[in-house]
């Protein structure tokens, strides 16, 4: 006979955050029942999916699993049968987000074709060699402008800055960088890189909602922005260098980076074809004055050309590009979810109602002040992945913008400061601890101090920027 196990009395409380959501998500559904049985016209009611989006992510629940119960709690509020549910989910597939979110893996498979082929590696010493390794300050030069490259051609941070990392920081060792220098570095250089770069997910999604032009989003928004998260980042960087000079690498850490080895033949062919497409495939896009789903083309032109200079096996190329298109497979889901709560959140009548709420006081404001809270809205009032923030700002504030008279450059520059901004804080957030962790730093007060510093210099620029466009 055997003893029946005893109960574990040991398990771990269930976080207060997960008890807060699970309460949010039942008290939601029954509030969506109950006004879709006694109200014909929901008005400000129809925003509820998106508050219920919005908290969940505030209280850190996955963003896809957020993003799903609000658009259950959508589904009742708005009494949608399974015909109409899956009309809309099927639909989704083409819309404007969706085609984003593949976009973005497609990116994500080219980035693993680059790397794989050691184009991104070859681009990186290049980039390095040119600049000089003489100078501690021609170095980090050389850092944050391979960072800005890199980020901006493969049009994720993590990714390019997780093959930036191993070949720099010897590098940076060598002159003795501090560990809280070079995540600064990492940070603000690649920032600037999403930024402007022709296709990563930020400008392709800003310029396709905002209806303009890679130039003019570039000349308007995109460039200044760069320009001043670039330099910023650049004195803040040596700003930390001399408050954290102890904090050295260690020769364990050292160990098994790269060595900077010379590249071979096939490398340089491969980094010569990835740079020269993308460049070649942008200005062409320029010229043809081609939209946000141009990129789809560049991607895979782009991804084979340098599989085929780096001698990949047309399988092994396959190979490679869905092993890193698979690791953003939810963030396509995300988007594919998401865009069925735009459409109820249009469909329900909010959008007239908190029009017609608010149109007398911004009237009298005029557009700056629009334009600040826009940007403040989106900076503090909106949580998710930063495409997800464009989408929504634009579906949600547009039509206000458009009625006191915001023009559509001015708008980009907003929606640009509304998503981004949040990288560098008010709180530490997930690309601020990745760049800690590529560069071996455990300082999150001086990553924070970095941040403050580059938010506090961007919003600054916007106010001008909303003033002058």
């Amino acid at each position: 006979m055997t003893t029946p196990a005893l109960r574990d009395t040991n398990r771990a409380p269930v976080p207060v955050k997960n008890v807060v959501a699970a309460g949010l998500l039942v008290a939601s559904l029954i509030a969506a029942l109950v006004l879709n049985l006694t109200t014909d016209e929901l008005g400000l009611w129809g925003l509820l999916p998106i508050v219920v989006y919005a908290v969940l992510v505030l209280l850190e629940v996955n963003v896809v699993l957020a993003t799903g119960v609000a658009m259950v709690v959508g589904f009742v509020l708005t009494g949608a049968g399974p015909l109409e549910i899956s009309t809309m989910m099927s639909e989704s597939l083409g819309s404007f987000i969706a085609v984003i979110g593949l976009i973005i893996m497609l990116g994500a498979g080219l980035g693993r074709i680059a790397s794989d082929t050691g184009a991104a590696q070859t681009l990186v010493r290049a980039l390095l060699q040119g600049v000089g390794l003489n100078s501690a300050v021609r170095i980090q030069v050389g850092i944050m402008l391979a960072s800005t490259v890199l980020v901006g051609s493969l049009g994720t941070l993590a990714g390019a800055n997780a093959i930036l990392a191993p070949i720099v920081i010897p590098v940076a060792a060598a002159v003795s960088r501090s560990r809280p220098s070079v995540a600064a570095m990492l940070h603000a250089g690649g920032a600037a890189g999403l930024i402007i770069g022709p296709f990563t997910p930020p400008v392709v999604t800003i310029t396709g909602a905002a209806g303009l032009s890679y130039v003019e989003y570039l000349l308007t928004a995109g460039l200044p922005m760069a320009v001043v998260t670039w330099l910023t980042g650049f004195f803040m960087a040596r700003y930390i260098q001399r408050r954290t000079e102890a904090d050295q690498y260690t020769e364990q850490e050292l160990a098994g980076l790269d060595t900077g080895s010379e590249p071979t033949g096939r490398e340089k062919r491969a980094a010569f074809a990835f740079i020269g497409t993308l460049v070649a495939m942008a200005v062409l896009g320029v010229i043809l004055e081609a939209g946000f789903a141009y990129a789809i083309l560049v991607m895979l032109v782009t991804a084979i050309v340098t599989a085929f200079a780096g001698g990949m096996r047309p399988a092994d190329a396959l190979t490679s590009f869905y092993a890193g298109a698979s690791q953003l497979l939810w963030l396509f889901f995300l988007f594919w979810l998401f865009n069925p709560l735009l459409v109820m959140l249009e469909q329900s009548g909010a959008y007239g109602a908190l029009l017609d709420a608010l149109q007398p006081a911004l009237e009298d404001a005029g557009p700056w002040p629009f334009l600040m809270l826009t940007l403040l809205v989106g900076w503090l009032g909106v949580a998710g992945a930063a495409v997800a923030q464009v989408a929504l700002i634009d579906e949600l504030l547009w039509p206000l913008a458009a009625s006191v008279g915001v023009p559509a450059t001015a708008w980009g520059a907003a929606l640009l400061g509304g998503s981004q901004i949040d990288w560098f804080g008010p709180f530490p957030n997930a690309d601020m601890i990745g760049q800690m962790g590529l560069a071996r730093s455990s300082n999150l007060r001086m990553m924070l101090v970095n941040g403050w510093t580059i938010m506090a210099a961007n919003l600054v620029l916007f106010a001008v920027l909303f003033a002058v466009l």
